[in-house]
């Protein structure tokens, strides 16, 4: 039996638990059997360095997939496609989940814990555009990410330009969301701290919207440049991506199956 996270008897009352009751839509098994027990080719890497070649047309070679780097970073990437979502959908829903526990768990009721957003007048200014909402936000949450464990990672989403994006090429064909942060992996059991630079890079398709999701252990980016932030001769340990590269798999898959939902039903609540 599957063991979902625990909610309070004030969760049942609101709006949106029908989707905590749902099963969590886990995606296809063959991208799990992707996810092999050797990481990827290196050659076929998206370096940080060159993270604004998502911007280019068409695929990069490394669209799905982890990797353990030369210098002892790693890296993961996640393909998801959202039926009848757009980028304006994309930007609600980060500024508008991590305003109360159940809509974090809800995106993934059977790993997401809780969620504390250390400013939440920010998120609800409705003079700010969806985007400037989560931008500079905190977001301290909790979830299992296939370890077992209830890890702790703090994120502190950034306006794409500050982590050396093209803000130019944002609302434009190439991209219509662009989503991005320096994450902090607060480590317990086998896992040490991990410093990751986080970007979720949603572009329209044919029927909705294409996520490309890219994770990059082991560095940060400071004032617009990556900063490789562990000790050299230390090695990422293959479990955090492997871990991490699953459960990116499940909770997109899951919020693409409800987003639309959720957002034509929820998109005025901000309380």
């Amino acid at each position: 039996m599957i063991k979902k996270v625990p909610v309070r008897n004030i969760d049942r009352e609101k709006s949106y638990f029908k989707y905590y009751l749902q099963d969590c839509a886990l995606g296809s098994k063959e991208k799990y059997d992707l996810i092999t027990t050797n990481p990827y080719d290196n050659a076929a890497a998206l370096r940080i360095h060159d993270r604004n070649d998502l911007f280019n047309p068409g695929d990069l070679p490394g669209e799905f997939g982890w990797w353990l780097l030369e210098d002892g970073t790693a890296l993961i990437a996640n393909r998801t496609f959202f039926p009848n979502v757009d980028g304006e959908m994309f930007d609600w829903w980060f500024a508008w989940h991590p305003l109360d526990r159940l809509r974090y768990a809800i995106w993934d009721n059977e790993d997401h814990y809780d969620v504390y957003l250390e400013d939440p007048t920010h998120s609800r200014d409705m003079s700010l555009s969806m985007q400037q909402r989560h931008w500079d936000s905190v977001h301290n949450i909790w979830e299992d990410i296939g370890t077992g464990n209830i890890d702790l990672l703090s994120i502190n989403f950034k306006k794409p330009s500050d982590l050396g994006y093209d803000m130019s090429k944002i609302g434009t064909k190439a991209c219509n969301s662009l989503i991005c942060a320096n994450v902090q992996v607060i480590g317990s059991g086998d896992m040490p701290d991990v410093p990751v630079v986080m970007t979720h890079f949603l572009r329209p398709v044919e029927g909705g919207s294409e996520l490309r999701s890219r994770f990059w252990f082991g560095w940060q980016i400071i004032d617009g440049k990556p900063v490789k932030c562990i000790p050299d001769g230390f090695k990422i340990p293959a479990l955090g991506p492997v871990c991490l590269l699953n459960h990116n798999v499940k909770e997109f898959s899951n919020l693409a199956s409800i987003l639309p939902n959720v957002y034509k039903e929820e998109k005025d609540n901000w309380f």
